[in-house]
């Protein structure tokens, strides 16, 4: 019998429909009554029952926190995407329960409830951070580089750089993709071929910067979701799209296409961890506690890349063949180099400046480097000095 025959969710299921990760609904499962059927090793939800039980609490929750009104509860909302590969940090994270382990470990009496939020692309998880709805967000270098533009627009708006996540070398986690037997065979003859990709995204940057250099400015862009842009490749209905990893290596595993030119568009492709400088000021914390899990989360996948790949595959859905292909081309590294920080300079189209007394760097979007420190120091990492680690990326990865 089949398990939509009864209504049933599996866990994964519930947790995404509830937003909250593993080790928050077993803490529900515990400590709530949430309610749920175990067959052998499987946990089910019956869907009906979960709506039953989230109107339940939420009708109780304030009659139920009467004599704890005036105890320690705070909120914390995480924006991940999981659909870009260089960012899936944030799913081993959020399925090992790594961010809430350190916050109990910071603050065992405080109550803190994590929420995560997935987004499509980069530019909605800065708007959520904008406006408060979310206070950590994972986004690539276009979105890091836009959020400076837009705090200089919103005075009350202080985009702060944290950490940098997954990097990828000379573009290779993006490429300009045409489908098997297109008649393009270089870059000029995109004049007239129609090129889909996420719009405001590092993708759709890295293509201007493309058509720029090759002189194909006419071609005309469509900006489509990446599934889409991917399915347009299938499908045959678009005649070239700019891929970011893992939809990259899944086009070719699937025989849809292949890169325009091996070497990628462009610099290296980087992504980091932002926040709101009002928010970190006075959540220092928290900020520390969730570099701390980011740090693990880092380790973990160079550790056990056979079990991070399904763990993602869990999380979102990717075939562990992909995932497992894609994994090992991603450098996992928080620190900050020289070329990290000239990477970004170019990504936002401004002059290289000398970072300041280490809150700042040239693009600038602040940085303080303290939080990172302390959650190194904290695990016992290599001490990270107060300016950029020199020249390229170093052999070893350590952050």
């Amino acid at each position: 019998m089949s398990r939509e025959r009864f209504d049933l969710l599996t866990l994964q299921e519930a947790m995404d429909i509830l937003g909250v990760s593993r080790a928050t609904i077993d803490r529900w499962r515990k400590e709530k009554q949430l309610p749920y059927i175990k067959i052998g090793k499987e946990v089910w939800v019956n869907k009906q029952k979960l709506h039953d039980w989230v109107q339940l609490h939420a009708l109780k929750e304030p009659e139920e926190k009467g004599p704890r009104e005036t105890a320690d509860r705070r909120t914390v909302t995480v924006g991940y995407q999981s659909g870009a590969a260089l960012l899936w940090s944030t799913l081993i994270m959020k399925q090992l329960g790594l961010f809430e382990q350190e916050l109990e470990r910071i603050s065992p009496a405080t109550e803190y409830e994590v929420r995560w939020t997935n987004a499509s692309n980069g530019m909605e998880l800065v708007e959520e951070l904008i406006s408060g709805r979310a206070q950590i967000v994972s986004v690539g270098d276009y979105p890091i580089s836009a959020s400076r533009e837009l705090g200089l627009l919103l005075p009350r708006f202080r985009p702060l750089m944290l950490a940098f996540d997954g990097k990828t070398r000379s573009g290779g986690g993006i490429s300009l993709v045409v489908p098997p037997g297109s008649r393009v065979r270089k870059p000029e003859e995109l004049a007239e071929v129609s090129i889909s990709t996420v719009g405001h995204s590092s993708a759709s940057y890295r293509l201007k910067e493309y058509m720029g250099v090759f002189g194909f400015d006419s071609a005309p862009i469509t900006h489509r979701s990446m599934g889409d842009c991917l399915s347009g490749l299938v499908e045959g209905s678009t005649g070239a799209a700019v891929l970011w990893e893992p939809y990259l290596s899944w086009a070719q595993l699937l025989g849809a296409g292949a890169p325009i030119v091996s070497a990628g568009i462009g610099e290296d492709y980087l992504t980091g961890l932002m926040t709101d400088g009002n928010w970190a000021e006075g959540n220092e914390d928290i900020v520390i506690a969730y570099l701390k899990a980011h740090l693990r989360a880092h380790a973990f996948i160079r550790r056990q890349p056979e079990r991070a790949a399904v763990l993602v595959h869990q999380a979102s859905g990717f075939p562990v063949s992909v995932i497992s292909l894609v994994l090992p081309q991603i450098r996992w590294d928080a620190s900050f180099y020289s070329r990290d920080l000239q990477t970004l300079n170019r990504v936002s189209g401004r002059r290289e400046r000398e970072l300041q007394g280490g809150t700042a760097v040239g693009t600038g979007v602040a940085f303080q480097k303290r939080y990172l420190q302390e959650a190194a120091e904290a695990l016992k990492l290599p001490i990270l000095p107060d300016a950029p680690l020199p020249g390229e990326w170093s052999q070893e990865q350590i952050y």
